[in-house]
């Protein structure tokens, strides 16, 4: 009789030890391949927003509202009644808890800060009277970033454009970097995905972010 032939134990051991190193390396790729791609759609969702609200100030010499629950408001002033925007982008790094400002669910679309770049100051608007306070003369996007995590709410107050600094405390400039999402710390890592427009307020932490927000 002749013996049948099959794999050792020792081949079945090599073949899943191939198969799982293959893994190793094929999975991690693909997860940061999926990150990669929505980071891209973030910034062309940010450089999209940011043509309509320049064309808004073109329009009105004012951006939009833009503050602590008032982001969804300053959007839809971008899409009705005139369609500076069609159709108003969700945030792609959406969190899982959703903040509650001025009876408005943040955190639902991106982030949206406007004010007065000299005073760093919130433009003092409401939707329902925007002609009231100051125009704003900068804005400010933000995304959460991979991390799905609003940094800037652990550290700093939301309360002016975007964040009010003491110009002379140096702490700020390291503060300003650890908000800017760089890929090269991992593609899930902190910091958010900014982008500015209109007057730069002055200070060395706005320089910071300004230099690292995308284009």
């Amino acid at each position: 009789m002749k013996a049948k032939k099959g794999f050792t134990l020792i081949e079945l051991l090599i073949v899943v030890a191939i198969i799982a190193i293959l893994a190793a390396i094929a999975i991690p790729n693909f997860l940061e391949a999926q990150t990669r791609a929505k980071v891209s759609r973030v910034k062309t969702d940010l450089r999209t927003i940011a043509v309509g609200m320049e064309a808004y100030y073109a329009d009105w010499n004012s951006y939009t509202l833009g503050q602590p629950g008032t982001d969804l408001a300053g959007m839809i002033q971008l899409s009705t009644p005139v369609a500076y925007l069609t159709n108003i982008p969700p945030e792609v790094f959406a969190g899982l808890v959703f903040q509650q400002a001025g009876g408005q669910l943040r955190g639902i679309v991106y982030e949206l800060a406007t004010g007065d770049a000299s005073t760093r100051e919130a433009a003092g608007r409401s939707f329902s009277n925007p002609g009231a306070g100051f125009p704003s003369n900068v804005f400010m996007l933000e995304s959460n970033g991979p991390d799905r995590w609003d940094d800037t709410r652990d550290t700093f107050v939301t309360g002016s454009f975007p964040w009010k600094w003491n110009p002379e405390d140096a702490s700020i400039v390291s503060g300003a970097s650890a908000l800017i999402y760089d890929p090269t710390n991992g593609t899930v890592s902190n910091g958010e995905i900014l982008r500015f427009g209109g007057q730069k307020p002055g200070g060395t932490a706005y320089d910071v972010l300004w230099s690292g927000s995308v284009r």
